[in-house]
């Protein structure tokens, strides 16, 4: 797979061009300034390639992993004990959204639709489609992590350098459409494509699957009736049918493009197991903790987590590292998967959103434990018999039955998805935290944020309350203090 860089102009070039402004001459040099090779406009094939590669980090970052205490920190334990507020969108705004934005506005623009460097990339719908798919899950993401958000007013360069915060309720409402009317624009491939490698099939299924999350994050607000008709609307299209439709970011063996926790380790230790997860799945007798972690160098042949959120420093040889493969330098980042798409369902069923009821939920739980045990046995390049699916499927700790209230059923639902989160979307772990409350997990001992609580969402960048005050302001006032306590809309 073939991942492109885009070349941008140099500010020597730029300054250049500025000082040739200022100079006053008669002459005519026609087109001594004009570059001969470089293209007149972007090619939009290679701004859709880019736009892939810029979500790299963003959902798999440390921030939602350790909120979710799937990993721990030896040393540096700031994070984990909520000492950072403030978090910038700057870069997902001035990367892959703006990639994004101009891909949707040479594909509308009379001026652009037609040109080579725009039709060689497919039909403008088609192109349009697939932007607003990426485009609605950085979105999503976003909106998840700070609540209001510049939505309608951003991304417009300098026609509007103070955009307004949009509430989220609105730009929920507005995703929801998003990703319905993209699904329907979709209807080919795209040339150059990292993600699926140009099965659209693939986008359209992703992009219905993310309604379907959408509209459930909605079940628990005043909005839930449009939710609910949402998700079966989403579901009637089409959602990920089996693990190839997994949304999987591509890390490679290659510096400039591996894994983060790759990165990490290759200098020093920074992150290790947490003892929440590993005592969590010890109890479950879950076969993937020989996946997810290994044994520590000073007490082999078992596992130990690393205490979250204490002020402590701790010795990483005594502990659980990130499992061999998990860490490896080309392990994907898992962004949505169908084995998180099986929960869903099965919370769907619990909660009447599709029929079936008992039986229905149950059946979707145990194909989700499946399709997650299947992919992470396949992902370390090992195989798990049907017999020990079975088997952990009617543990004590796992297994999921009509007599169980409906706070067990949540948990044991939510606790599967949690475990199949491991490492790969860690802010929609977060989010789906914050929204059921499952599983319970216990605050940092030693956190130093206010109230001493699991952050409810994160701090705007102070370049927003700087540059952008009075529309920072209306939102807070909105929203409420622009503190990590303070919940978003739909976690009210």
């Amino acid at each position: 797979m073939k991942l492109i860089r885009l070349k941008h102009i140099t500010a020597a070039v730029m300054l250049g061009i500025m000082l040739a402004g200022t100079v006053s001459c008669k002459k005519d040099f026609g087109d001594l300034n004009e570059n001969p090779n470089q293209a007149a406009q972007p090619d939009t094939k290679f701004l859709f390639g880019s736009a892939v590669i810029g979500i790299g980090g963003i959902n798999n970052a440390a921030g939602g992993v350790l909120y979710v205490q799937h990993l721990s920190e030896f040393i540096y334990n700031n994070e984990s004990r909520y000492f950072n507020r403030e978090y910038s969108y700057n870069a997902i705004y001035s990367g892959p959204l703006m990639d994004l934005t101009r891909i949707i506005e040479m594909n509308t623009d009379p001026a652009t639709k037609g040109t080579k460097a725009v039709l060689d990339n497919s039909p403008n719908d088609n192109q349009i489609g697939h932007a607003r798919v990426l485009k609605g899950f950085l979105m999503l993401t976003m909106t998840d992590r700070w609540g209001d958000i510049p939505y309608f007013d951003a991304l417009k360069g300098s026609a509007n350098t103070k955009p307004t915060f949009t509430p989220q309720k609105d730009i929920y409402l507005d995703l929801l459409k998003e990703f319905k009317e993209a699904s329907a624009q979709i209807t080919e491939s795209m040339p150059n494509d990292p993600l699926f490698d140009g099965d659209f099939e693939k986008w359209q299924r992703w992009s219905n699957t993310l309604r379907a999350i959408a509209a459930l994050r909605l079940s628990g607000t005043s909005e839930a009736a449009a939710g609910k008709t949402a998700f079966a609307e989403a579901v009637a299209a089409g959602l990920m049918e089996t693990n190839a439709d997994d949304a999987a970011f591509p890390y490679q063996a290659i510096q400039a493009f591996e894994s983060p926790w790759y990165t990490n380790y290759r200098s020093r230790y920074d992150y290790g197991m947490s003892k929440t997860l590993i005592d969590k799945l010890k109890l479950m007798a879950d076969p993937r903790i020989s996946i997810f972690a290994r044994s520590p160098a000073n007490a082999a042949g078992t596992y130990e987590g690393v205490p979250y959120g204490v002020n402590h420093q701790y010795t990483a040889g005594d502990y659980s590292l990130i499992g061999t493969r998990p860490a490896a330098q080309d392990f994907p980042a898992l962004l949505t998967t169908y084995g998180q798409t099986c929960f869903m369902m099965a919370e769907a069923a619990l909660i009447g959103w599709i029929p079936g009821g008992d039986a229905t939920m149950i059946a979707w739980y145990n194909d989700g434990i499946e399709a997650s045990m299947q992919k992470w046995h396949q992902l370390a390049n090992k195989t798990i018999s049907e017999v020990d699916i079975a088997a952990y499927q009617t543990g004590l700790n796992v297994i999921l039955t009509p007599v169980q209230t409906a706070a067990v059923k949540l948990e044991r639902i939510q606790t599967q998805k949690w475990v199949n989160f491991f490492l790969g979307n860690g802010y929609e772990a977060w989010a789906e935290w914050r929204r059921t409350g499952y599983p319970v997990l216990v605050p940092a001992p030693d956190a130093v944020n206010v109230g001493g609580q699991i952050p409810r969402r994160q701090c705007y960048i102070g370049t927003e309350r700087d540059l952008n005050k009075a529309n920072y302001e209306a939102a807070l006032a909105k929203q409420g203090p622009d503190e990590l306590s303070t919940p978003v809309w739909w976690d009210k």
